[in-house]
């Protein structure tokens, strides 16, 4: 399958999101992501009368609508970090509202998850940013990343001379 780009992209989930609104009859729909890495996490909801009802990205919008965030990363920003898109039923214009600098929170059962380091460093080696573009929460994970990966290889290298001194007496 060749890869859209982003205007294609957007157009799709645009066309999906008006079939959604049309087989649910809500006055809107919306979802929110949280992106870091190869990780996102999505909310979806309707609202039908002025009541929020909690729903599920149809299948046929969930796979466009994912792949957004790569689409849409910029070379020298990066990929947004949130993004809010949503429609309204009366004009079916889809909107999309983003942030490249925002830390994703994860909500769980157990509570709000942050990005750990791992994930930090993986957003930076996914999506390069300009060192302007690199909020203090990502930058401070991805170099606790970079000290720990530079632990484990100087471990690894003091293993390896141990185990040469072993075998070569």
């Amino acid at each position: 399958m060749r890869q859209l780009d982003p205007d294609e992209l957007l157009e799709r989930v645009e066309r999906e999101f008006r079939v959604w609104l049309d087989e649910t009859g809500a006055d809107s729909a919306h979802i929110e992501v949280n992106g870091i890495g190869r990780v996102q996490d999505n909310v979806a909801w309707l609202m039908r009368d002025g009541v929020k009802e909690w729903s599920r990205i149809p299948w046929e919008l969930g796979s466009p609508q994912g792949d957004l965030r790569t689409a849409q990363a910029l070379p020298d920003r990066g990929a947004w970090t949130w993004c809010r898109l949503w429609m309204a039923a009366a004009d079916g214009v889809l909107r999309q509202e983003c942030d490249w600098m925002r830390e994703p929170v994860f909500t769980q059962a157990s509570g709000d998850i942050r990005p750990g380091p791992g994930d930090c460093w993986n957003e930076l080696k996914r999506y390069p940013r300009d060192d302007e573009f690199i909020p203090d929460w990502l930058r401070t994970g991805y170099e606790a990343e970079l000290k720990r990966q530079e632990r484990n290889a100087r471990r690894c290298e003091n293993y390896r001379r141990k185990r040469e001194q072993e075998h070569g007496d």
